[in-house]
């Protein structure tokens, strides 16, 4: 795999449009649903405050009759579309996180983490993620999924608090908001960013010969060498990759492997 060094790289603005797109679509049928919920509800804070949540009101009741099994089921669909908006997000911060490990090796000589380390080797996370933020996440998770429990309760209709639905819409929010707060974090400028493709990885992942116990000490992602060897067509190129070797920053315009 050869690449054109080029500094500094900017990952694409496409990469979270996606995401976004559908986390509007989720925002946008969400204000319909908490405009429904407040016909004949109480507007004042205070006072809707007050109605708690997980409370019966007599202007919190879906006007429809349900069977036992149809109220179980309705009163959980809320859980289905948050668990994939949860899903979807999770992804999205484990992703930054492996960009902002990866990206932090080439201005930071540092051991691998591994399940089992040897030698100087790291454990990996034990929630996968630093626990500075998997302590959040984890809390927010729990909190998200309780109100969302208690969006809709099961009698012989269903109920509906309000304060409910609008506390899980804030939560939705703030997870959707962190999302965009971390996306604008900048990382170290000098390595190209590859996410999780596998090929990339492993391209970056042949040292030098004699460098045979780098995965066992602290390493650093840089150029061994700048000019040297030639492909097929005549072309001169250096060599960058992880190693516990000095390593240098790569040049501008010339070509890597």
């Amino acid at each position: 795999m050869y690449i054109m060094f080029v500094s500094p790289y900017t990952p694409p603005p496409e990469v979270l449009t996606e995401l976004y797109h559908r986390y509007t679509t989720v925002v946008f049928l969400g204000s319909f649903v908490i405009k429904g919920a407040m016909e004949g509800m109480l507007t004042n804070p205070k006072k809707l405050w007050q109605t708690g949540i997980g409370d019966i009101q007599g202007n919190n009741l879906l006007n429809m009759l349900l069977s036992l099994l149809g109220g179980v089921f309705f009163s959980n669909t809320p859980q289905v579309l948050l668990s994939y908006i949860y899903l979807a997000f999770n992804a999205l911060y484990s992703k930054m996180f492996v960009v902002a490990e990866w990206a932090s090796y080439s201005v930071e000589r540092k051991p691998l983490r591994v399940t089992s380390p040897t030698g100087q080797q790291r454990s990996t996370y034990w929630l996968g993620i630093p626990f500075r933020y998997a302590v959040p996440v984890t809390v927010l998770s729990g909190l998200f999924h309780w109100l969302a429990s208690q969006i809709f309760w099961e009698i012989s209709t269903c109920g509906y608090p309000l304060v409910a639905i609008i506390a899980t819409f804030v939560v939705v929010s703030i997870i959707a908001g962190g999302g965009i707060i971390s996306g604008n974090f900048t990382l170290p400028s000098g390595m190209p960013l590859v996410g999780s493709n596998s090929a990339a990885i492993s391209a970056a992942c042949h040292p030098p010969s004699g460098d045979i116990y780098a995965s066992q000490l602290p390493i650093q992602w840089g150029a061994v060498t700048h000019f040297g060897e030639m492909d097929g067509g005549g072309e001169e190129f250096g060599h960058c990759c992880f190693t516990s070797l000095p390593v240098e920053s790569p040049v501008d315009g010339h070509l890597y492997k």
